[in-house]
């Protein structure tokens, strides 16, 4: 039971993670890029579902905690729960090219970095423990860098791409070896630019591939050393109950039988010593 609700805690720490990444990433591309109004509209309305997610995120945390002033205290977390575009242009009529509204967002996109540590504890740890946290940053430089550089080679040279989504779209395409060839570089620095996503990408997978596996030897060497410790302390504990009971047979008559079953007792843990001996080497 207290296994299953671990994982399901991890589960939950992952969704919240999820969502605060891509409302955060969207959330920057809206402030400096240009996007289409169809695009900028899921950004409003995923900003608004990551903002319900961290309250709920954060009532539980509260509950936990038994701490009513959590929110109060944290700076961020008061401030990644507020959805600012939602609420500034649909219910302010706010323009979206607001100066004060791209301001706040930007707030937002480092409350939200805050945020993801605070709701994502497991999560954060067993990242930084398998050494994932690299991997995911090269993938996160190398997404924006090429998709910002495309899209400042390209855009205006190729018809295909006019926006930013477009840009990212290619760079997407091509990390992940998907290629659907709808957006291709017509430019020998864009051409350059997608070179070098593929190459990242291949170093993406090996780090990616390394790390799991670092940790999945760590994981299993952590479970065979607890084994192993309390197959040991167990035997010192039957040793013991042992000795105690030889002490006690010593004063009674008749008891060769007991001695012979005690003896083959012993027998067996040595040999169960000698097991676990072989498998630590």
């Amino acid at each position: 039971m207290r296994i299953m609700k671990h994982k399901l805690k991890m589960l939950m720490e992952v969704i919240f993670i999820v969502f605060i990444f891509l409302d955060g990433f969207l959330l920057f591309i809206s402030i400096f890029l240009p996007i289409r109004p169809t695009a900028f509209t899921v950004v409003v309305y995923l900003d608004l579902i990551t903002s319900i997610l961290l309250i709920f995120g954060y009532f539980i945390q509260m509950r936990r905690q038994k701490k009513g002033l959590y929110i109060k205290k944290n700076w961020n977390a008061l401030i990644s729960i507020i959805p600012f575009y939602f609420i500034g242009i649909f219910l302010l009529g706010m323009n979206e090219t607001s100066i004060l509204l791209k301001i706040l967002s930007l707030i937002k996109i480092f409350a939200l970095a805050f945020s993801a540590r605070q709701v994502g504890k497991s999560v954060d740890e067993f990242v930084e423990k398998s050494r994932l946290v690299y991997g995911f940053a090269f993938f996160v430089v190398i997404l924006i860098f090429c998709s910002v550089l495309f899209f400042l080679l390209e855009s205006g040279v190729n018809p295909e791409v006019t926006t930013y989504e477009d840009s990212l779209w290619y760079v997407i395409q091509t990390i992940t070896t998907v290629g659907y060839g709808d957006v291709v570089p017509i430019t020998q620095w864009g051409r350059l630019v997608g070179v070098i996503a593929m190459i990242s990408a291949i170093a993406i997978s090996s780090l990616l591939t390394a790390a799991t596996t670092s940790s999945l030897m760590d994981k299993l060497r952590e479970d065979r050393e607890k084994l192993a410790k309390k197959s040991g302390d167990y035997i010192k504990e039957l040793e013991n109950r042992m000795n105690d009971l030889e002490s006690n047979m010593a004063k009674e008559e008749n008891i060769n039988e007991v001695k012979d079953d005690l003896n083959h007792i012993k027998s067996e843990i040595t040999d169960l010593k000698d097991l676990l001996g072989k498998k630590n080497e």
